[in-house]
């Protein structure tokens, strides 16, 4: 089912069609209803897409509305065709009623989603209630709100198992279930665990949960990160119902030890992606040093050389994104390169790779050493250059010598 969000939707009008009833005792009630539905104002709300645009919202050819009120006790389903939501057999009320809509039914199960944004809006819990009471007859007018929230679940490490669940007080959500004669919805829970998603390997996932109750999230026996603080228990009122919150599964910027006593922070730009030191080796590195093993290496075994691939920030000469984009910049008077993660949970991430001594911002270049040899002999290197605040080379150069001293960043080994 195709999603888009919009700020307002609507669901349009249908010709009334009249049945009388065989009781001419009893007043006519008219079968068929007009239900027109307008979202509460989405313009706070945070953005879910990928990069800048908003999260819009609107309702695609066979959606359904369930809609009841507090003189029947089962529910009429009104389906959209695309240009409106009609019900046939929804019936008027012989005295006014207040109607509650719920979209996108009565019950919503949580269990086993998808982690895509499409099976988010397929159970984006929404609910509203006529502001009057009405027997139907002019058809029904209902401002919908959302009663969910959304979890951007990043997994930071290629070897990730994502086995998310979500707990309240009453136990494991598996569900939200419509509150009757209520513009709201019961979480529905269990006693065993239930896993709200099942993923393995780095990437960006999507996870309705409930809002407006405090609840606790785990990855398995482990705790999220937000913000690179563990994240486990919301405060008592959970979290907003409309927005979307970004947890990652480990730490995306970070310190560590090397050789030399140093602590050495670290950062990095996308998920599954190394983790990069922020500041080169002091002195430049020949290939035999900048691919020295354990102890040898000249950081020690907690740091290596990055391969070529691992440096692929962005598209060779073009500057076009991968994992980051790239741009000049001059840091504490030095001219480089910074970097800034692209992707959901890394937007705020950056570094920097600064040009060689002596570089200007009227021109600057620099070569980094990659761990990749192209054939013996020759290694394979980043280089770049430019003046006036533009890049005018990106490339890697795969017939640097093995013999000379070259600029080195760091990453990370992994455990």
């Amino acid at each position: 089912m195709k999603k888009i969000l919009y700020s307002v939707f609507m669901l349009a009008t249908m010709v009334l069609a009249a049945c009388s009833s065989e009781d001419t005792t009893e007043p006519d009630v008219k079968r068929g209803m007009v239900l027109k539905a307008n979202v509460e104002d989405t313009d706070t709300r945070a953005t879910i897409t990928d990069n800048e645009g908003k999260w819009k919202f609107a309702f695609a050819t066979g959606d359904m509305v369930k809609v009841g009120n507090d003189k029947v006790t089962d529910y009429y389903t009104f389906k959209n065709n695309g240009t409106e939501f009609s019900s046939a057999d929804a019936l008027q009320t012989t005295k006014d009623a207040t109607w509650y809509a719920y979209f996108p039914d009565e019950t919503i199960s949580l269990v086993n989603q998808s982690g895509d944004l499409a099976d988010v809006a397929n159970r984006y819990a929404l609910a509203g209630a006529t502001a009057t009471p009405t027997t139907g007859s002019n058809g029904l007018t209902v401002t919908m709100k959302a009663k969910a929230a959304v979890l951007r679940i990043v997994g930071v490490n290629k070897d990730d198992i994502l086995d998310i669940s979500v707990k309240t007080d009453d136990g494991y959500v598996s569900g939200l279930k419509a509150d009757k004669n209520s513009a709201d919805f019961k979480v529905e829970t269990s006693d065993t665990k239930v896993s709200l998603l099942s993923k393995q390997g780095a990437g960006v996932y999507y996870v309705v949960v409930p809002a407006g109750v405090k609840i606790s999230v785990s990855n398995g026996d482990k705790s999220l990160y937000s913000g690179d603080k563990p994240m486990s228990t919301t405060k008592a009122d959970g979290l907003k119902a409309g927005k979307y919150y970004t947890l990652t599964t480990g730490m995306t910027k970070g310190s560590a030890k090397n050789s030399l006593g140093e602590t050495i922070d670290w950062v990095q730009l996308w998920a599954g992606g190394p983790k990069f030191a922020k500041e080169n080796v002091a002195k430049k590195l020949n290939w035999s040093e900048a691919t020295a093993k354990g102890s040898a290496y000249v950081w020690g075994a907690n740091w290596r050389t990055p391969t070529k691939d691992e440096l692929n920030f962005v598209t060779e000469h073009n500057l076009t994104p991968i994992n980051a984009k790239a741009e000049f910049k001059v840091q504490n008077g030095v001219p480089g390169i910074l970097y800034t993660g692209i992707q959901p949970g890394y937007t705020d991430k950056t570094l920097f790779l600064p040009s060689s001594a002596g570089s200007t911002k009227e021109y600057f270049e620099a070569t980094y050493l990659t761990s990749t040899e192209e054939e013996t002999g020759w290694a394979t290197s980043l280089d770049f250059y430019g003046g006036e605040g533009s890049i005018y080379m990106y490339r890697f150069n795969k017939n640097h010598s093995t013999s000379t001293a070259t600029f080195v960043r760091p990453v990370l080994v992994e455990k």
